[in-house]
């Protein structure tokens, strides 16, 4: 049998923030954003994104024949660099209009669909599958197999037992070892048919949701504002703020009046709004959260 050529399959870290939205939140003379993680209080420098607000494999997808890709990851990175046309616009030109609005809800959506909390046990799956392809060739037996996926906080409470790794190691071919696979995530009770994908179509329900709400566009002349690794809620409903860019942040409430597709122009922010919304960003917060200014450190 003649199998389609190789997937690209390259990235081990998949942005959950993406690099173009976290360079937003730099001062004009930095390289980038300061950084600092809320769990232990390490505070970096101004620098670039990196792998920061990443985690291995978040978006990895898979064949027929179980073969990863980064497909869906390559997707998303377009999709953002498209959505981050109208976010630029709007940090131009201190308005949102129409398309631009789009552009924004559709980046808030994503974020809040791609997050790993909200698909935690499929993508779980997802980067178990990532290493069994690629990295249990490195493992001298189960023991040390299930020490690292329980190392990156995989598979709580299932355990690949020898039998099963002997059968991966003597598995010869993408097909041999894709029925292996399925055997296996089978006998643990894993669902291997889960497509990612649908990241993006529930996506779309989500922006329609947002672009429903009450927008307030808040600019500030000093760069003030703070991104986090969770820029919006987990679960959206009708009040929230969140950090655009350094300079603008939004306030989105449940309306009052009949929503328009009026262009949005921005209002000064309070140092109390920029105060609460950074606050409300940082309460988000995984791991980190980056911004303009030293100040970073000490929020």
């Amino acid at each position: 049998m003649n199998l389609p050529p190789i997937p690209k399959f390259e990235k081990k870290h998949h942005h959950i923030v993406p690099v173009l939205w976290q360079k937003r939140f730099k001062a004009p003379s930095d390289p980038g954003p300061y950084y600092l993680n809320v769990g232990t209080g390490q505070k970096l420098p101004p620098q670039g994104p990196g792998d920061k607000m990443s985690e291995e494999y978040a978006n990895i997808v898979f064949d027929e024949f179980f073969r990863p890709s980064d497909a869906l990851e390559d997707h998303l990175g377009t999709l953002e660099t498209k959505m981050v046309t109208g976010l630029d616009r709007c940090i131009q030109k201190g308005e949102l209009d129409s398309v631009a609005r789009v552009d924004v809800a559709m980046l808030m959506a994503v974020q809040v669909c791609r997050y790993p909390e909200n698909f935690g046990t499929l993508l779980d799956l997802g980067k178990y599958l990532a290493i069994a392809l690629t990295d249990y060739k490195n493992c001298p037996d189960a023991v040390t197999l299930n020490r690292a996926l329980q190392a990156k906080g995989l598979l709580s409470g299932a355990r690949i037992t020898q039998q099963e790794f002997v059968r991966l190691q003597q598995a010869q071919g993408s097909e041999l070892l894709a029925s292996e696979l399925e055997f296996i995530l089978a006998a643990h009770g894993y669902e291997f048919y889960f497509n990612p994908k649908l990241v993006i179509a529930a996506a779309t329900q989500v922006a329609n949701h947002l672009l429903g709400l009450e927008w307030t566009l808040l600019h500030s002349s000093t760069p003030s504002f703070i991104l986090s690794d969770r820029p919006v809620p987990s679960t959206i409903g009708y009040g929230f703020s969140i950090g655009l860019s350094a300079s603008y942040a939004l306030k989105l409430d449940k309306p009052t009046t009949s929503v328009t597709n009026d262009t949005i122009h921005s209002q000064n922010a309070t140092p109390q709004e920029i105060s609460q919304i950074n606050l409300e960003v940082k309460s988000r917060a995984k791991e980190l959260i980056c911004g303009p200014g030293a100040w970073v450190h000490r929020l």
